[in-house]
């Protein structure tokens, strides 16, 4: 090799089935189309007020769209489930500090997913709080006949958001 020629680097890095559902693009999209379904235009700069409209239309939206687990394991319903999860994840990432990771796959029967298993990491008041995406599922199921499945993870998200902000002065 001549000192003016340069080494080719023609080769395709093959991504992981954890690297392509984390893949920031992909979240955001999902994200996205699920505000779109919700007709919410942006994630506000502070979280929603308790009993904001906004949170009262996304309460009857994720109630009519996620009344039991087990219309949340249907393949017709695997996109809007993973539009949902991206969304809240996007919330827990921006007022709460979370960030994904990849928890142990225990089977389908506590993922939505194949090959991996999403959950939210963030410090708490005394140590790290995790949730997969299964858990955060199962906890708005389980309010939809209340009606009250996104305040319940909004009131979550808007006390970690307020732990945040105190221990900062």
């Amino acid at each position: 090799m001549a000192a003016n020629e340069q080494l080719g680097l023609d080769f395709e890095v093959q991504r992981t089935a954890w690297g392509n559902w984390v893949d920031p693009e992909r979240r955001t999209a999902q994200a996205r189309k699920f505000m779109d379904r919700a007709a919410i235009a942006r994630i506000p700069a502070t979280p929603w007020p308790a009993g904001s409209p906004e949170v009262h239309r996304l309460d009857a939206l994720v109630a009519e769209l996620f009344p039991d687990i087990e219309t949340t394991t249907k393949p017709e319903n695997a996109d809007t489930v993973d539009e949902f999860i991206c969304f809240v994840g996007e919330c827990y990432i921006k007022f709460a500090r979370a960030q994904w990771f990849d928890f142990e796959w225990r089977g389908r029967e506590y993922s939505f997913y194949d090959s991996v298993n999403p959950a939210l990491r963030w410090l708490g008041d005394d140590d790290e709080e995790e949730v997969t995406a299964w858990e955060l599922m199962e906890g708005v199921a389980d309010h939809a006949d209340l009606g009250d499945g996104f305040s319940l993870l909004a009131d979550e998200i808007r006390e970690e958001y307020d732990r945040i902000a105190a221990s900062a002065k």
